[in-house]
């Protein structure tokens, strides 16, 4: 006996079997269609910016930004499409962060490791001593 596993689809609430993509069918037709559009557009406009194709295809600029983050609409062939970065919102075209905020976020890090690395000193150092005086 086999269990079908159900679902509600994250995009409209709909009961469904669960599948690779997590989305009814209905939701996997649209993103398609979605896909196809935008794809439409930009063979006319291959250098068109992501708010532009927003507008010309009434697609989500979210919904795009899925596209080039998945590849399915690489940035090598269009030049003008980006999407926002996951810390402060500026437009990139790689990666899920920005060169800047990587930079601050690298620079946080190695000084959080420098200040645990002080607290490890101190705390060691204390520990010895206490031992010692016993």
């Amino acid at each position: 006996m086999t269990m079908l596993k159900v679902a509600n689809c994250p995009n409209c609430g709909k009961v469904f079997q669960k599948n690779l993509r997590n989305l009814c069918q209905d939701c996997i037709d649209q993103v398609h269609d979605d896909f196809d559009r935008c794809e439409a557009y930009l063979r006319g406009n291959r250098k068109a910016s992501t708010e532009e194709l927003s507008g010309a295809t009434g697609i989500s600029v979210k919904r795009i930004a899925e596209f080039i983050v998945s590849n399915r609409l690489p940035v090598a062939y269009y030049p003008g499409l980006t999407y926002p970065c996951n810390s402060c919102g500026s437009p990139i075209k790689q990666h899920y962060l920005c060169s800047a905020c990587r930079v601050r976020i690298v620079n946080d890090i190695q000084k959080m490791n420098q200040q645990e690395a002080k607290r490890k000193e101190r705390g060691i150092g204390f520990q010895i001593r206490d031992r010692l005086s016993r």
